[in-house]
């Protein structure tokens, strides 16, 4: 009987300890409804160029260094297959760990960008030229997300929203 208690208080103790040091209170968990893509249909076979557009309400489009920043006004990053860079974080982390880029100051550019499968528009559709093979799948046709989401206009990501899209892509060769 003594055993148990003294189980369940261990429990109860590890349980406070772990969680004494969540911050929670930076946790925005609502749903962003503002974004609606316009095409192509969700999980659509899709050919290249695969084009998606997309409405956004509530925010207003502007070029990176054409005024100042703010949650409401700015453009969009499209990353394919990948996560996104973090709130708060500019394209800087895209390079990360990249030593060729790292040595340049205009790196990354969009050059590098889209290389690397990121994209930036300051309209509500892009074409994205190519899609890559999914590494290690042997599927004919491939799931592939883009993920969209709002970058203020001194290059830094806004919040934690992020829209994605799945789109189906015959695999090269098929």
């Amino acid at each position: 009987m003594g055993g148990r208690w003294l189980v369940r208080g261990a429990m109860a103790m590890v349980a406070v300890v772990s969680l004494s040091g969540c911050d929670f209170t930076q946790l925005s968990f609502r749903v962003d409804d503002r974004l609606h893509f316009a095409g192509p249909e969700a999980r659509s076979t899709v050919g290249t160029p695969v084009k998606v557009s997309w409405t956004m309400d509530e925010f207003w489009i502007a070029a990176d260094g054409s005024e100042p920043p703010s949650d409401q006004a700015g453009y969009f990053a499209v990353f394919v297959d990948q996560k996104p860079v973090k709130p708060g974080h500019t394209m800087d982390d895209v390079a990360d760990g990249d030593a060729a880029c790292e040595e340049s100051p205009t790196c990354p550019d969009q050059d590098y960008l889209t290389k690397h499968d990121v994209y930036t528009t300051t309209s509500g559709e892009i074409a994205i030229p190519t899609i890559p093979d999914l590494p290690g799948s042997e599927e004919k046709v491939q799931l592939h997300t883009i993920t969209v989401v709002l970058m203020d206009t001194s290059g830094h990501r806004i919040g934690e929203s992020a829209w994605d899209l799945e789109v189906r892509v015959r695999k090269a060769g098929f």
